[in-house]
């Protein structure tokens, strides 16, 4: 493990809290010693109330935030002797500890402060750090884990039975503090949860845990071979599309699905019997739940039996619990993928880097004689740990298009550009596909990806649809809007070039983007297609013979796919927008041509329809995500106009 600490980074830091933010940094962007959230850290000192009374603090990482990227901010201020007096008590239920945590905090809007607010302010040094380093936890889990952790630390760290986090583990830490081995050590291992360690400086506490993390490293590497490399297998997108769709469908929700590592095949077996002894640490079953499906060569059998056995897990507690729904969070599969799912993007990439994290650990455990992790009951207790429960619930009610894909086709500017905000607005990933490169500029976020692609070329719409699938899982809405207008050649001097560039552009192109995306949208969530048309399918204007009649095709194309696709549950609709001007369709030529032709300024012409109102890109944005998402959930084959009023029309 490399030691991150820069000293000229370190000198920057002007208060002892901004060096404790600067270490736990250090910790929190090291995978290998914290994931997503993980890990706490604390720094006591004193303050001065308004009062001019000096008191007794410990700043502890609040909950919600992460140790890789905070700064100050992530930091709730306690009064120390509350939560010291808090530790005598000989007990305390989960409710009161959180509330009485609450009322410790100097600001009463902070945050609140990590559920092992009590135990860090027990720890007797200015500086605490907490972590959930693989290696150690890798060695904890194994056969004979705790005689192997004494054989490796000796006298010098302090190995403590898994206890649950919370007001039991600070019972427990109180222990061992008060007893006299803590004077001579410099580390404690909670099994199967993770390592504290401490220092008068954040560079002490902080090399410390380097140390004894390292130390696990080192001898896992002089007894565990290298693990050999499974190269990502490329599995068919189809059947990832599969599975997500089958996952969101259990799950009650649409779901992402990532790509979070691979197994030689060989492997697939052993790993899978492995998974049903317990996770990494305890957290990773709130993220993972206990065990992974596995899927084999029936899907379907797979799912009903991982169900079957989740739901027989959480029947062996508490009658009372209310079971989660019974999807799985991560699988395995037949060519040795690994694949995770989350209602978000965030929460599926969690559960990706866990996987990835505990299919490691497992599989240097199997050099080790095996694998056992906490009992079902301890992972069951933390799962269905009220404090947990209550986070999913505060969670509040997710935006209408949350975990569903999108892919638009042509997006660069103008419609599709206001399509793709309005569709990420309410939730969904998007995908957007455009010739201009510009796309790339303005879709440069993780959830919302611009890909330069000519969509005439089926090949490359092809491939950009099995990356969308391979990144997220599937697709659920299919918004086709690429389009060119060249307005002004009549019929008679009207070039063949012109003629066939709008034919395949705005009609064939659309057909070969439907066609790569039937395939995905069958295992899609509520899944639907809009096609952009345009008024002059209604009502067509002289001199746009090519683009009138390869809109008017494309109306046909979406008519036929609503008949074809409806028994699949996949609605095709069509707007028609009108006098959208702010799209790269509409130069300042054509749209003078155009106003010239009916005799208006160009004023005049922008508000011609009844309304006598402009209409705008975001407009018609508005009408496809409602046509995406339960506002039309019975509608297919509609045509739907965006255009003020158009009397020709009506």
């Amino acid at each position: 493990m490399k030691n991150l600490w820069n000293e000229a980074e370190a000198a920057k830091a002007e208060t002892g809290l901004d060096l404790r933010a600067y270490s736990s940094r250090l910790i929190g962007r090291d995978p290998a010693l914290v994931l997503h959230g993980g890990g706490n850290t604390s720094y006591k000192g004193t303050a001065t109330d308004r009062f001019g009374v000096s008191r007794q603090v410990i700043w502890v990482k609040a909950s919600g935030f992460d140790l890789g990227t905070m700064g100050v901010e992530g930091f709730t201020a306690l009064e120390l002797p509350a939560l010291l007096a808090l530790a005598e008590l000989e007990t305390l239920s989960d409710g009161d500890m959180v509330a009485e945590v609450k009322r410790a905090r100097l600001d009463p809007q902070a945050a609140a402060a990590s559920i092992e607010a009590i135990v860090h302010a027990l720890v007797p040094a200015t500086y605490v750090d907490h972590s959930h380093a693989d290696g150690v936890l890798t060695i904890s889990n194994s056969v004979n884990g705790t005689a192997l952790l004494r054989e490796i630390y000796g006298l010098r760290v302090m190995i403590l039975p898994y206890v649950k986090p919370g007001f039991d583990l600070a019972r427990q830490m109180r222990e061992a503090i008060l007893s006299p081995g803590f004077a001579d050590a410099e580390a404690i291992i909670l099994e199967h949860h993770g390592v504290f360690t401490w220092g008068e400086s954040a560079r002490e506490s902080y090399d410390r845990m380097l140390a004894i993390c390292a130390t696990a490293e080192d001898w896992l590497s002089a007894h565990v071979p290298p693990l050999p490399a499974a190269a990502a297998p490329g599995t068919d997108p189809v059947a990832v599309a599969r599975l997500r769709g089958h996952v969101s469908r259990m799950a009650g929700r649409a779901m992402i699905s990532r790509p979070a590592s691979a197994l030689p095949v060989g492997e697939i077996e052993g790993i899978a019997t492995l998974s049903r002894h317990g996770t990494l640490t305890p957290e990773h079953v709130i993220h993972n739940k206990p065990f992974p499906l596995v899927v084999g060569d029936d899907l379907e059998r797979a799912l009903e039996t991982f169900a079957a056995e989740y739901n027989a897990y959480v029947a062996r507690g508490d009658d009372r619990l209310t079971p989660l729904p019974p999807h799985p969070h991560w699988a395995i599969l037949p060519d040795g993928a690994v694949r995770s799912f989350g209602p978000g993007l965030a929460r599926a990439t969690v559960s990706a880097d866990v996987a990835a994290a505990n299919l490691r650990a497992l599989r240097r455990a199997a050099h080790l004689g095996g694998w056992q992790g906490l009992e079902e009951s301890d992972l069951r207790a933390l799962e269905y740990w009220e404090l947990e429960q209550a986070k999913l619930k505060a969670q509040g009610t997710p935006p209408p298009l949350a975990g569903k894909i999108a892919v638009i086709g042509g997006c660069a500017a103008g419609i599709g550009r206001a399509t793709a905000e309005a569709l990420r607005e309410r939730g969904a990933i998007v995908v957007g596909l455009d010739i201009n490169p510009a796309v790339e500029d303005f879709m440069n976020r993780p959830d919302f990806r611009g890909v330069t692609v000519d969509l005439t070329d089926e090949a490359k719409v092809t491939a950009a649809l099995h990356q969308a699938v391979a990144d997220f899982g599937g697709l659920d809405i299919l918004v086709s809007n690429v389009g060119i207008f060249r307005a002004g050649a009549t019929i008679e001097v009207l070039e063949d070039a012109a003629w066939e560039a709008s034919l395949a552009v705005n009609l064939t192109s659309h057909r070969k983007l439907l066609k790569q995306a039937i395939p995905f949208l069958r295992h899609g969530v509520d899944p639907s297609v809009v096609f952009i048309g345009s008024r002059n399918v209604m009502a067509p204007g002289a001199g746009a013979a090519a683009y009138s009649v390869s809109k008017a095709g494309l109306t046909q194309l979406m008519r036929v796919a609503a008949l074809e696709l409806a028994p699949e549950g996949i609605r095709v609709n069509a707007i028609h927008p009108d006098g959208v001007f702010d799209t790269d369709l509409w130069t300042p030529e054509a749209l003078a041509t155009s106003a010239r032709r009916y005799g208006l300024t160009i004023e005049q012409y922008k508000a011609r329809n009844l309304m006598q109102t402009e209409v705008a890109s975001r407009d018609v944005a508005r009408a496809v995500a409602a046509l995406a998402d339960e506002t039309f959930s019975r509608t297919t084959g509609a045509q739907i106009p965006v255009d003020g009023g158009n009397d020709r029309v009506i």
